[in-house]
């Protein structure tokens, strides 16, 4: 009779574990189902920023190109073009620059010279200024001065035009006469025994 009663009580135990284990199990099967949701939703909401943030590149990519090839197309009529490619590398959205001349991709320091390279770099400044709110002043140090002499007067002439279209105050720090003769007003700046002396020159 004692034999009966304790293999009774283990089915009892065993049914109690068998009870926990199968909630606990349950318990599993709802935090996964949970879980997968939760990824799904992740997933889903993921795929929606990386559409909306296509979107923003690619009319970012529009204003910059825009900008960068009106500037190159001015100095060097139907020679260069450049581009914006974005790329997803580890998560983040990267940008590649791309310049090509007569459809070719091209590295423009090597293949073309600092010149190419100036004009971009100032076009790019003018975009980055012009999608932003800050305030009305760009400051240059030396701009275009790997451009030849032939297209420095040029050069000159579009920072003049910009800077009265766009309401955008330069300030250009230079030694090149052609950009000089394009400014509203010039200081002279000199240096005498470690001494600066700065005068107002005639436009």
């Amino acid at each position: 009779m004692s034999n009966l009663l304790a293999f009774q009580n283990k089915i009892q135990q065993s049914k109690g574990r068998l009870a926990s284990l199968t909630e606990r199990a349950e318990k599993i099967l709802i935090d996964h189902e949970r879980i997968i949701n939760r990824q799904v939703a992740l997933e889903e909401a993921q795929a929606f920023i990386q559409l909306v943030a296509k979107d923003t590149q690619e009319q970012l990519k529009y204003n910059v190109v825009d900008i960068v090839n009106l500037a190159l197309a001015t100095c060097f009529p139907d020679e260069y073009e450049f581009d914006i490619q974005f790329e997803i590398k580890r998560g983040r959205t990267e940008a590649q620059l791309i310049f090509r001349k007569e459809g070719i991709d091209i590295d423009p320091i090597n293949a073309s010279g600092g010149g190419v390279v100036d004009v971009v770099a100032f076009a790019l400044r003018i975009s980055a200024w012009s999608l932003g709110h800050s305030d009305n002043i760009l400051i240059f140090d030396e701009p275009f001065r790997f451009l030849s002499k032939d297209l420095q007067p040029r050069a000159g002439e579009i920072m003049h035009k910009l800077s009265k279209h766009l309401k955008l105050q330069m300030i250009i720090v230079s030694h090149n006469d052609a950009i000089i003769d394009n400014a509203d007003r010039i200081f002279e700046v000199s240096q005498k025994q470690g001494v600066s002396k700065v005068i107002m020159k005639e436009a």
